[in-house]
């Protein structure tokens, strides 16, 4: 049996049948096209494969593709055995995707059916919290009206549906929105000037914090130093708001690994500490968002210790966000878009200017299955992006 086109893995799938399945497109690991909170063209593209035995072949006369997003919340009430549901729906797009021609039942062995559904802009990212107390969650559906048939059981009606992932990107600050924090009373016995380089990180956007300590009190000296960003969750309703709190990742600078000048009239320490988001806690916390009743947010914390002197410990923290910032490949991939739509609007420019009929537009056609076509979107890009920094 040949293996069946790239797609969802069944686990997404609510029912899964080898007769009717999503595909995507040949080279892509998702339905999505183009990078949702950067540019303005982002889709669900793909294809609907229905393979029937020839000597059971389904009779269709409509196909309809559906795509749908809710909120969903989960809250104890008045007890802790009653529990509250809430659903609120972010989106719900429906369009034909095939139709007979007589309006009949047609017999259909073999069909495949490009798709392509434009997204919002402004719907959030898919994301979960609290042991699912609150969810995004977003499905495509094939609806297909079939020929009923009572001696099987046959319904009128046979849906498909899968879970679609949906990411939103957001470009780096163009502009850093660094904080400072300055004590250097020589009453104190430590004077310092902390800074965070920014407030808005992603994976590939590490947080680099700047720590220069001066020892008014030579009898102090550095016990570590710790960097950790915490995850702040909370599913809300109403009269109930309950929070929850988990370590994403944490940094430890022992005091012994940092070199201590004596050269000016304080022994002085400086040093610069990146904290990068460990790989392993990418798939383990959200981004920060925000829905109807779901909230995530993030803090850096900072935190200074003296060991028996811990009357000068220096306890710092700053609200962060933290961001699906794209990869590499995928900024390439999106100057490669905007480069090419550039091309073909010289080319069609220079067409209106003056028509060239020995020419053609410059090419760029993806890898399709046989006798498939589908149109790429124009991307542009979007100019009310996620990377506005928050100011605190």
């Amino acid at each position: 049996m040949p293996s069946l086109p790239k797609g969802p893995p069944r686990s997404l799938y609510k029912e899964f049948t080898p007769s009717i399945y999503f595909s995507y497109q040949e080279g892509r690991k998702s339905f999505q096209e183009g990078f949702l909170g950067i540019t303005n063209n982002t889709s669900i593209v793909g294809f609907l494969h229905l393979s029937f035995p020839s000597n059971d072949p389904m009779y269709i006369k409509q196909i309809k593709l559906s795509f749908s997003g809710a909120e969903f919340i989960q809250l104890h009430d008045t007890g802790p055995k009653f529990l509250n549901y809430g659903t609120n729906s972010i989106c719900n797009i429906t369009t034909e995707l095939w139709k007979s021609d007589n309006n009949d039942y047609k017999e259909i062995r073999n069909m495949i059916l490009p798709f392509e559904i434009p997204l919002p802009n402004d719907i959030p990212s898919s994301l979960s919290v609290n042991k699912d107390r609150g969810k995004i969650e977003y499905s495509l559906r094939a609806i297909i009206s079939r020929k009923p048939n009572i001696k099987t059981f046959q319904g009128s009606t046979k849906v498909i549906q899968c879970a679609y992932i949906v990411d939103r990107y957001s470009l780096p600050p163009s502009i850093p929105n660094p904080i400072t924090w300055k004590n250097d009373k020589p009453k104190k016995g430590i004077g310092y000037e902390i800074s965070l380089n920014d407030r808005v990180f992603g994976p590939r956007y590490p947080i680099i914090v700047r720590v220069k300590l001066t020892f008014f009190d030579a009898r102090v000296s550095l016990e570590d130093i710790v960097i950790s960003l915490k995850e702040y969750t909370a599913v809300t309703i109403k009269s109930e708001i309950k929070k929850k709190r988990k370590n994403v990742g944490k940094k430890i600078i022992k005091g012994k690994q940092i070199p201590i000048s004596k050269e000016t009239q304080y022994n002085e320490c400086i040093m610069d500490i990146n904290f990068t988001i460990p790989d392993d806690c990418l798939s383990i916390f959200n981004w920060s968002e925000e829905s109807f009743h779901i909230e995530v947010t993030h803090k850096v914390k900072i935190k200074v210790n003296f060991g028996i002197f811990s009357r000068h410990n220096i306890n710092l923290e700053v609200p962060v966000k933290i961001k699906n910032m794209m990869s590499e490949e995928e900024e390439s991939c999106l100057v490669a878009e905007l480069l090419h739509q550039e091309e073909i609007s010289r080319y069609l420019d220079s067409e209106t200017l003056q028509p060239r009929y020995d020419s053609s537009p410059p090419s760029y056609e993806p890898n399709l299955p046989t006798n498939q076509t589908s149109t790429l979107p124009s991307y542009s890009l979007n100019n009310n992006t996620d990377s506005q920094t928050s100011q605190t």
